[in-house]
Formats: structure tokens, C-alpha cells, sequence
């Protein structure tokens, strides 16, 4: 059955490159709005992604509709949390926002009672989002969604010989400098050592020389790698922050989504925050407000990765490069310590998950009473500022 599900993909895939390659001059870009592990396990998480979640996306969704691109969503896998009967209500909750809803299976997208059946346990996943592996255009880039979750007693990461297979076949009819984005739920690299997976070695060779943007979930966490000069990995924070029980991810990003913009062939991308202003980028702490670093004011940089500058000034003297710092993320502490109205058992939880990341940086002011601007800049060379006034 998987056989013949590849075959009528690939066919269909065919069909649809061919016919959006030749449209692709009078269609420049899009706009992509990734949702990382959307996850609902109980009935109320359900209603909290219905009823605020994803208005608040409907809110991004309606200023891209502004700009006359196309639109479309992306869910990074574990669509739900092992609540399978969710999952057509998830993906028609998402589509009521008026675009195409695309999804990858993650590993809590299996039955677990059907562990040792893999079909049986994703049949499910698939009769509400078509097939594990399939294609779509979106710009002058080639979307591949893949299934990497091996399923039997638990779950391990993998690319089969099948999906390799139609993947080369695919690629015969696709020009060598296509862009390819290649979404899945586990993530391609070791993200601390900036290194290909070895299961994802053999897909990479297939796509050869070609531009590859790598979209994945599951860390629950935000992080984009530059594994090469044509490889990136985008893993994308979760969308509810950690796991429902925190507005503020375990690494500190905020609620949110990635959304990566196409414009003349050209992707540009940043976290965005809901319920908040595209260049709401920084949160600014003033002195005596992080541990350990009492003495010095310090900003979070959303969506940061090694790329990024930022610097400040004081009553207006330029002041030069922030110094970075690896810390746990203040907010998150705060609502942990101070606010999660849980049982004991999940405050730990969510106690331990916390770890330092490096998107903090820290300046001293020279006075008692100053004006500090901070301002911090992107790879793409937009600007995002932001002041504070010490007394």
C-alpha cells in the first residue's frame, strides 16, 4: 500500500511542479507561517488553540493577505498529543483561517496502541492529511514533506529506502538550482555540533548541490543552524510555549510562529510573537532584575541565531557591541517560580526543562541616570530598537 501511495505522489507531484514552474514567473514568493507541535491532549487545550491560538495566527494570516502573496500553513508534526480523535478538529480549526493547511506526522501523530503496526498506527494521521510523504510549490521553492518517526515499540528517527527512492525520482525533472525545503517533525542535525544526521546524509546527496532548507519541530525549542553554505535548519519553537503549561518556551522564546517570506525568490524569516507587533523583537530587563547580573541591563533577542548584532547606546553616545551571555531565560523563571498554578509534579517539570540559551546579551550604564537604546540586527539587516531609561 505504501508503494502505490508513493507512486500516485510522485505522479501527482510531478503534475504540480511542472505546472507551477510554468507559473512561476507571474508567482514571486509567499508567505509561510510554521506552527511548531500545536500538541492539544485535553479538551481545554483544544478550546485554547481554537479560541486563542489560532485567531491570534488568523490575525498574521490576515496581514499576509494583504500583501497579495500567496499564504499557506505548516505544522511541524505532533499535530496532537496521542489524542487521535483531535486531529481532523485540529486541521479544520487551522483551516477555517482561509489557506491551505499542510502537516508532517510526529511521533505523539502515531496510535500508540497500534505500536507494532506502523500503517495502523499513522492510518489515522493520514486519512485527515493525505500521505506521510508528499510535495507542493510554494513560490520558486519545492516543499518536500517526509516522515522521519519510525514507529514499534517506541519511536526512532529514520528515512526508508522507499522514501529515498521516490525522492530521486522526483528530483530527475527538478533544476539543479531549484530551492529545495525539505519538512519534517524530528529535527536533520545535531543542533549544538552544526552536523548532518547520518539517516540524513543519503537524502542530502540526492538533493545535490541545491539550496536546502531544512523546517522541524519536536525540541519544542527555537534554532536556526547553518550547517553549510546551502544547508539551514529551521527548528521551530512551539506554538503554546512549553508543552501548555507555560506561555514562554523552555529556551525562553515566547508563544509564537516562524514565518518565512518569499519575496523575488528571495526567503527572509523571524519568530513571530502572538498577539504582538511584527518588530517585536527584544525584551529589555533593567538592572537588579536578572540573577547574577543585577549590575547591567539585559535583552532577550526573539528568534536570534549567530548572525544577528546587537549593540547599544547611552544619552546618546554610540556604545558598541553588547556582550552576549548564556542564561535561563528570567520570564520563564518568574511565571515557573511565581505564577504555574500546577500540581507539584508538573511545576518540577517544567523547573527542569529550563536551560541557558545564548540570545541574551548585557550592557553596565556609566550613570545613575541614563537613557540606554538598544539596537539589534538581523542577518537580513532589519533593524529592531529599543529603549529603556534608568533612574
Amino acid at each position: 500500500m505504501r508503494k502505490i501511495n508513493l507512486l500516485l505522489a510522485l505522479f501527482a507531484t510531478l503534475l504540480l511542479y511542472n505546472s507551477a514552474s510554468a507559473q512561476q514567473s507571474e508567482n514571486q514568493g509567499f508567505n509561510l507561517i510554521v506552527v511548531g507541535d500545536s500538541q492539544p491532549q485535553t479538551k481545554k487545550q483544544l478550546k485554547e488553540l481554537q479560541e486563542v491560538i489560532i485567531p491570534q495566527i488568523g490575525t498574521i494570516v490576515e496581514e499576509y493577505r494583504a500583501t497579495g502573496y500567496p499564504t499557506a500553513i505548516l505544522i511541524t508534526g505532533d499535530v496532537v498529543w496521542d489524542t487521535m480523535r483531535f486531529l481532523p478538529r485540529v486541521k479544520e480549526s487551522f483551516e477555517s483561517l482561509g489557506v491551505p493547511v499542510y502537516a508532517v506526522i510526529g511521533n505523539h501523530d502515531h496510535n500508540r496502541y497500534h505500536r507494532y503496526n506502523e500503517e495502523r498506527a499513522e492510518k489515522r494521521f493520514n486519512k485527515t492529511f493525505g500521505s506521510r510523504n508528499h510535495s507542493f510549490m510554494l513560490g520558486r521553492t519545492l516543499f518536500l514533506t517526509f516522515d522521519n518517526i519510525s514507529f514499534y515499540r517506541s519511536y526512532s528517527e529514520e528515512i526508508d529506502s522507499k522514501q529515498l527512492i521516490w525522492l530521486s525520482e522526483l528530483m530527475e525533472s527538478v533544476p539543479s538550482n531549484q530551492r529545495v525545503a525539505v519538512c519534517m517533525h524530528a529535527t536533520a542535525t545535531n543542533m549544538a555540533e552544526r552536523s548532518l544526521k547520518p539517516y540524513i546524509k543519503p537524502l542530502v546527496s540526492i538533493l545535490g548541490d541545491r539550496e536546502i532548507h531544512f523546517i522541524t519541530g519536536h525540541h519544542h525549542n527555537h534554532d536556526t543552524a547553518d550547517i553549510s553554505d546551502k544547508i539551514i535548519e529551521h527548528n521551530v519553537a512551539q506554538v503554546n510555549g512549553n508543552l501548555w503549561y507555560a506561555p514562554i518556551c523552555s529556551d525562553g522564546t515566547p508563544r509564537g510562529v516562524f514565518c518565512i517570506e518569499e519575496r523575488n525568490g528571495v526567503w527572509q524569516w523571524q519568530h513571530r510573537i502572538l498577539g504582538e507587533q511584527k518588530d517585536k523583537q527584544l525584551v529589555v530587563w533593567g538592572q537588579g532584575v536578572v540573577k547574577d547580573h543585577e549590575e547591567y541591563v539585559v535583552v532577550k533577542v526573539i528568534g536570534w541565531d549567530d548572525k544577528w548584532s546587537v549593540e547599544w547606546s547611552e544619552n546618546g553616545e554610540f556604545k558598541g557591541a553588547m556582550e552576549q551571555i548564556e542564561i535561563i531565560d528570567p520570564d520563564y523563571m518568574q511565571y515557573v517560580e511565581n505564577e504555574a498554578k500546577y500540581k507539584k509534579k508538573y511545576v518540577e517539570r517544567l523547573r527542569k526543562s529550563a536551560h541557558p540559551h545564548k540570545h541574551y546579551y548585557r550592557c553596565k550604564p556609566t550613570s545613575d541616570s541614563s537613557d540606554i537604546v538598544i539596537t539589534a540586527t538581523d542577518r537580513f539587516g532589519r533593524i529592531f530598537s529599543q529603549s529603556i531609561q534608568i533612574e
